[in-house]
């Protein structure tokens, strides 16, 4: 059977390069955070018309900070684990390589973004897709999942979706935090956060974190220091500004992907990898009037890994040559947005953005003698876009979004276009069509040995439909969501012409359906199920870590006024993965149980106790990754 990744690297290419890094909570209602009143109007993502009406209208899944913290995550993936539409696979514990899908696209497919600042690294041979392991999730304010192609906001990479991470911001109802917590598995750390006003004029906030070791049960080694700092205008300025930082640097050392990890790898050396992670940004939003707001943004992001792989010994598929590379990304965006209110019932946003990536990477391969394997690449894409939003209507509201982005190689025009109707008091239905590309990635297109500068940019294009409802008061409220992803100038490896090449086409047709029920004022249910099918137009061919069925069950009850309890229950269906000791075949599906209970004193200190894995399930997410078994966590945090 053949094995196709969407960032184009097949078992040939294991000859040359580093293995590819291949790698669902529950439905809730939206909720909004007013404590950050004073920032709110930078963390609008999605569209380029910050307004209700039209966010609501916009496909997405929100995870609150209490939500997180209920969940007691030790990482990132914990906190996408449940998520509708989302595949996630962690490669043993936090330190390991985290394989992360949205309705079927590949990870390099999903714009992540830091507090509005995008992160992808096009440098590694991931293709782009972002580390997870470089946030603490105990540092996030929220968390939104966006499903569809988002290129008419963000440009290149949105082809299947976008995950928005906000961080705590300044908050008038306390002066600041600080949490420390251990594991049953050598794991500990801590974070502390605390705000302060200076009078009228600004809000400032700050954050440090650390973790060190992982919770994984076979020597994987982690660690990861954090520090985020935000000065915001204070709410009731005429013009609202922004400055932020943020900077996570650390260290690993896990088993390679696709080696057959501690329980089929034949060479037992750990891959190691250093990082480092820098985001500066600059906003500004004022209004020249009540109809005209001009909005300008300004952010950069450096990102730096130094990995050495100690090389897989051949199996089934070639052995992959020891390799040790450092790669540097920067990137530098800068835009400008005017919204102009034609009328109540309509409001238009016009706008122009650029972008200058710079990077590359230094890497020796190990083929019996050391063999350099260099890169740099320049790109400058220059944007214009323009947004439209239409309620002809009470009840029906209409956004229509075009973008054109233009490289040295390049021009690409996408569109979307979304509806909302208001059935009933108790149910609305909306419908999106998008279209979304990505840019060649500098390993793609540079890479000395396998890489193509005449590559297309891949596309996509999404439509969904999905109906809305609440019943009982709201007490229950439901969506059931039809979508399908084209995907199609797909990049692979061409063994034959050994260079990638676009050539394939990949179709994702799915039906979600989530729900939460708030059954008593103690006792709270949500639920999420997601059937996805994938159709590829190469005979044989089929993708990793795409399981068909997926679900998830997550109860709260609150005991008492101190005393609280959370489970969780995520149930994967079989799926295929892909090592080099064993070439691609079929892992059994898994589930997994977590339960933690929470204690609240009267002067405002937490406990909270997690148990991860209760039931010790022994299914591996990736062959050869022995599962990290049961692990304990005990925190502490105090407001203050």
């Amino acid at each position: 059977m053949k094995y196709l990744s969407f960032a184009g690297l097949t078992s040939t290419l294991l000859l040359t390069c580093s293995p590819i890094a291949l790698s669902a909570t529950t439905f809730n209602k939206e909720s909004t955070n007013t404590d950050n009143s004073s920032t709110e109007i930078f963390t609008v993502t999605g569209t380029h018309i910050p307004d209700s009406s039209d966010t609501a209208s916009l496909p997405k899944f929100t995870i609150s900070a209490e939500e997180i913290a209920a969940l007691a995550p030790n990482s990132f993936a914990d906190v996408l684990d449940g998520v509708p539409g989302i595949d996630i696979f962690e490669q043993g514990g936090v330190g390991g390589l985290t394989f992360l899908s949205v309705r079927g696209g590949d990870p390099n497919f999903v714009v992540i973004l830091i507090d509005g600042v995008k992160v992808n690294d096009p440098t590694n041979s991931r293709g782009g897709a972002f580390d997870l392991g470089t946030i603490d999730p105990s540092v996030i304010d929220k968390v939104d999942v966006f499903y569809g192609s988002f290129s008419t906001v963000y440009g290149s990479d949105a082809l299947a979706g976008v995950i928005s991470i906000e961080t705590k911001k300044f908050s008038e109802q306390r002066n600041g935090t600080a949490s420390i917590k251990v594991g049953s598995n050598g794991m500990y750390g801590g974070s502390v956060q605390f705000g302060l006003a200076f009078a009228e004029f600004a809000q400032l906030s700050v954050i440090g974190s650390f973790q060190e070791g992982d919770d994984s049960t076979f020597g994987d080694a982690f660690e990861r220091q954090q520090v985020i700092a935000s000065l915001a205008s204070v709410p009731d300025s005429e013009s609202k500004w922004n400055l932020g930082f943020f900077y996570a640097d650390g260290k690993s050392a896990s088993f390679p992907e696709d080696s057959g990890g501690d329980g089929l790898a034949v060479i037992r050396d750990p891959e190691t990898r250093d990082f480092s992670q820098t985001n500066l940004t600059a906003r500004l939003q004022h209004s020249i009037s009540e109809t005209i707001k001009l909005d300008f943004n300004s952010a950069l992001s450096k990102r730096e890994e130094d990995i050495e792989n100690p090389g897989i010994a051949p199996g089934v598929l070639d052995g992959v040559p020891a390799i040790d590379s450092i790669s540097n990304y920067e990137r530098l965006d800068l835009s400008a947005t005017a919204n102009y209110g034609i009328s109540e019932n309509a409001v238009i946003a016009l706008g122009a953005a650029y972008a200058k990536e710079d990077g590359g990477m230094k890497s020796i391969i190990d083929f019996g003698f050391p063999m350099p394997a260099d890169y740099t690449l320049e790109r400058k894409t220059q944007s214009v876009f323009v947004e439209a939003r239409l309620d002809p209507l009470q009840s029906l509201h209409f956004t229509l979004g075009v973008r054109h982005d233009k490289t040295q190689q390049n021009d690409v025009t996408t569109a979307r276009l979304i509806s909302r109707y208001q059935l009933s008091s108790t149910s609305t239905i909306s419908a999106q069509y998008s279209e979304g590309f990505k840019l060649p990635s500098f390993f793609a297109v540079a890479h000395p040995f396998v890489g193509n500068p005449e590559l297309k940019p891949e596309q996509s294009k999404n439509y969904e439909l999905s109906i809305d409802s609440n019943f009982f008061t709201d007490n229950l409220t439901t969506r059931l969501s039809i979508y399908k992803n084209i995907f199609t100038d797909l990049v692979d490896f061409d063994p034959i012409e050994f260079t990638n090449v676009n050539r394939s086409k990949v179709t994702a047709e799915g039906v979600e359906a989530h729900l939460a029920y708030q059954a008593t004022e103690q006792l709270s249910l949500s639920g999420q199920f997601t059937y996805n099918k994938m159709n590829i137009d190469e005979v044989g061919v089929v993708l990793r870590r795409r399981p068909e069925f997926k679900a998830s069950v997550l109860v709260n009850y609150q005991a008492s006024e101190h005393l609280s309890f959370t489970g969780r229950l995520v149930v994967n269906d079989d799926y295929y993965d892909s090592s080099v000791p064993t070439g691609m075949i079929e892992l059994p599906g898994y589930n997994h149980l977590d339960l933690s209970a929470a204690w609240t004193s009267t002067n405002s200190l937490m406990f909270r106790l997690h148990a991860k894995n209760i039931l010790d399930n022994d299914k591996e997410q990736a062959v050869g990754f022995n599962n990290t078994g049961r692990s304990l966590t005990l925190s502490l945090s105090k407001e203050f």
